[in-house]
């Protein structure tokens, strides 16, 4: 009795087309892992991200927008941005 084995290969679809269909599935499988914070921490106050502000830390000012809030990565960016320009600090 002869097998016909398929082979990814012998549709075209090739390895990068192997690899990318896995890296979709996994960040399918992870994405909510990988999107949100795993818990939010409401006692940070707008008076730590504009410390983190005035002394140059932009970064670490959007990480705390984000762990407080639960907001995504453009949504804290935009608020801290807001906040920078409100408070006439520079990047």
């Amino acid at each position: 009795m002869d097998y016909v084995v398929i082979h990814p290969w012998s549709f075209g679809i090739g390895f990068f087309g192997c690899f990318m269909a896995g890296y979709a599935a996994a960040r399918w499988l992870y994405r909510r892992a990988i999107d949100r914070p795993s818990e939010l921490h409401p006692e940070i106050s707008n008076a730590e991200i504009e410390a983190e502000l005035r002394a140059g830390h932009y970064i670490e000012a959007i990480r705390l927008h984000r762990r407080r809030d639960g907001s995504d990565l453009v949504q804290a960016r935009a608020a801290v941005d807001a906040m920078a320009q409100r408070l006439g600090v520079r990047r």
